[in-house]
Formats: C-alpha cells, structure tokens, sequence
C-alpha cells in the first residue's frame, strides 16, 4: 500500500472553477461524461518533488476524434494524470484536449500531471533534446511533467515517422547505451523542459546502474502489472529506493470474446462485483492502489472514464485482497520480442509458461508431479485458503476460473 505519508490531498483543486463545462462535443446535449461533482485521485510525491495523481488516464490506441473527445471526458471527470507517448500517435490531440480544457477555466495547468515518452529511435543523446522539443510543439505546452525513456533497446533512427526500422523481418538495433541517453535526459531538466525523469520497462539490474553512474535517479519506472503479473520484486525493489511504479495494462486486457484474462471474467470476481457493487475493473484498480502501484487504465466510453476514478470510497477487506494476491501468475503481455536477442533486451528471454520451460533453466519451479492421493493443486491451495504464507487466516473466496461477466477497455 502506498504509504500515507506520501499522499497529499486534492486541496488545490477547489480553486478551479469547474461550474463552467463547456459543450465539447457539439449540439444541444451535454457530453455524457459532465458531472455535476468532480472525483479526484489522491497524491504521491515524486523523489524529484512533485506530486503526481495515484491514477492516470491512459491513452494507448485512442486516436483522432475518440482521442479528443476522451480526454476532454477524463478531465471534466477529474482526472488530472494523462500519459501519452511519442509512439502513439496521440500527443497532438490529448494536448489539444488539455489546453481546451485550460482555456475554458475547467482546469489550470499546473493541476494537470502530463507524462510522455521518448521513444526507442530517439536514444542518441545528440536527438533527445530535439525531439523532446518537437513533443513539446505538438502538445502545445511549456514544459513535460515526466519525460519517460520507453523502453531500454535503442533503435535504429531513420527518420522520425519510421518507429520501427525493419530489415529481413527484424527490427534494426544498435548498440547506444541507456545510460548515455538518460544522461541527455537529464539536461533536459536543467533546461526546464520537462520536470521530472524516468523509465518504462526497465528491469532492476538496470534501474541499478542509473542509479550508480547518473546524478539524479529515475522518479517512476512504469511496467506492465495486473492481478496476473504483479512483478513483486521489481515493485520491492522500486519502493525500497523511493521510486514510484507506475502499472500499464492494469486489468491485463481484457478481452470479451476470448474470456481472458480469466480472473476477470470469473465467478470469484463476479461475488466480489456483487459484494462490493463495483465493477470488476473497479476492483481491480483499487486492489492495484492498494498495493502501491499508480495504474493507468485506458478508456474511451464515458460512463468506464467515470467509472475507473471512482475508487476511492471503498477499500477491500483483508480477505478480498488476499484472494486476489492468490491468482496464478502468468506471463507477461508485452514483450517486445523482436529484440529479445539484444543485450539490453530486459525481460526474461525465451519467456514461456511454467508448464514449457525446461528443468534447467534458473528460478524456475518445474510442474510439482501429480500424487496418488487426491492433493489439491496450487490454484485450489488458493481457493480454499489464499497463500501458503498465511495459513492461519480466514479462507479466501476464489477469483480465477468460472463464467464470464465483464468487460474492460485498457490495454498498453
């Protein structure tokens, strides 16, 4: 959980005259996502000083219109963290939406938390600056509030639109170190265009050697976390040297059709919906809060925009949470891996599941062989006490397995 030394109130928000929603959308009828009262997410502090929301809106795959019109929703609702990307293809339209928003004196600017990325064709230190300017024109703003490096793996630069250089089916490379680029990020704090610095998808070996060869150390290290993927000692590891993790893909993408992931769509899920009369990425989000992780979920319909804020007025109890603690592991979703082969390549490569991997690959538990006496597996250990490590606490409702009833709109 996030500590509650390091959460400031939402106090500065009252001075914003939010009475004034403009028609965003056009015609006679309000934008479906007005409210008449704001919800507004806490506050951390960043290492570097400044405060940033517990939960963000993601905009991952939102474009154009939908984009527009989304962020301008988010923000009416409440949200002041937005996360955008060189990569996506956004930066134009969630600016626009912001400095609308701005401009109508729904929001001030230095309520609003911005966070964009540096993308992997862009890692040369004599191309950051350039580029980050470049953002900062298509955002429309003066300055970044977290300047992330994307990914570890530079990429080779052609030209600003190529994002992927391909050659023979493979993604060309080179061999610029991360460090030589975070330290050209970090001039860019000096000269007041972004203020604060940080990574994504960085593992801890990684984030180490910043913090040994570099003045400052990364604010935030965003990854991929969800119920299925909680990463706890990259998470210990980030919370011990006071930096913040932020959670992409924070319910694990769900996907309707496929009924995945299965959690999601399960019957444990469906008592904790009806228990806590949430949705199941309420839950979610709230149980991710509570870890201490920032997610960002992605949403385009009004009514999940609204829905994914407002999770501050319930907590889990300790039962609840230690269900959800017991869901089975799994792989991870994104894995970047055209360029598994690269020695800054910072996940486990050759990821497979449990069942595939060979005995003699390290920190990896091969499958326990079946017992003649009717032993219950791991995820019915879960189901019928939680984890292993507290067996003295009250059995813990199952999460995983059952029938399908939800649906969820993020995905990184």
């Amino acid at each position: 959980m996030i500590p509650a030394r390091c959460l400031t109130t939402c106090d500065d928000e009252e001075e914003e005259d939010n009475s004034r929603v403009a028609l965003i959308l056009g015609g006679d009828q309000r934008p479906p996502c007005s409210a008449k009262s704001l919800l507004l997410a806490p506050k951390i502090k960043l290492s570097s000083g400044y405060e940033m929301p517990v939960l963000g809106f993601g905009t991952y795959k939102l474009e154009g219109y939908q984009c527009l019109t989304a962020v301008h929703c988010a923000v009416e609702t409440g949200y002041r963290h937005f996360d955008t990307a060189f990569c996506y293809g956004n930066e134009k339209e969630v600016g626009e939406a912001i400095r609308t928003q701005i401009q109508m004196g729904n929001v001030s600017r230095e309520n609003i938390f911005l966070t964009t990325k540096l993308w992997n064709t862009h890692h040369d230190p004599r191309d950051v600056r350039r580029i980050c300017e470049k953002q900062l024109e298509t955002l429309g703003l003066d300055y970044i509030d977290l300047y992330l490096m994307h990914f570890p793996v530079a990429y080779k630069h052609l030209c600003d639109e190529i994002l992927e250089p391909m050659a023979n089916d493979d993604i060309q490379t080179t061999d610029l170190d991360y460090i030589d680029t975070w330290h050209a990020m970090e001039d860019l704090v000096r000269l007041g265009l972004v203020r604060s610095i940080g990574v994504s998808n960085f593992n801890m070996e990684q984030m180490q050697r910043i913090i040994q060869c570099s003045s400052s150390k990364p604010v935030v290290n965003q990854v991929e976390i969800w119920p299925g993927l909680v990463q706890k000692d990259l998470v210990d590891y980030c919370r011990y040297n006071g930096i913040i993790v932020t959670a992409f893909s924070p319910l694990g993408q769900p996907d309707r059709e496929e009924h995945k992931p299965i959690y999601f769509f399960s019957e444990g899920m469906r008592r904790l919906m009806k228990k806590y009369e949430r949705t199941a990425a309420q839950i979610v989000l709230r149980y991710l809060i509570d870890y201490g992780v920032v997610p960002i979920p992605k949403a385009a319909n009004p009514v999940h925009i609204r829905q994914n804020l407002n999770i501050f007025d319930f907590v889990l109890n300790e039962t609840d949470t230690r269900a959800l603690k017991g869901i089975k592991q799994k792989e991870r979703i994104v894995k970047f891996d055209l360029v598994k082969d690269h020695p800054f390549y910072p996940f486990v490569r050759d990821e497979e599941p449990e069942e595939s991997q060979p005995k003699s690959k390290p920190k990896r538990r091969a499958p326990k062989p079946k017992q003649k006496s009717a032993q219950p597996t791991d995820d019915q250990k879960v189901e019928q006490k939680g984890p292993e490590t507290e067996p003295d606490a009250p059995p813990a409702q199952p999460v995983e397995g059952g029938e399908p009833v939800a649906e969820g709109e993020e995905e990184e």
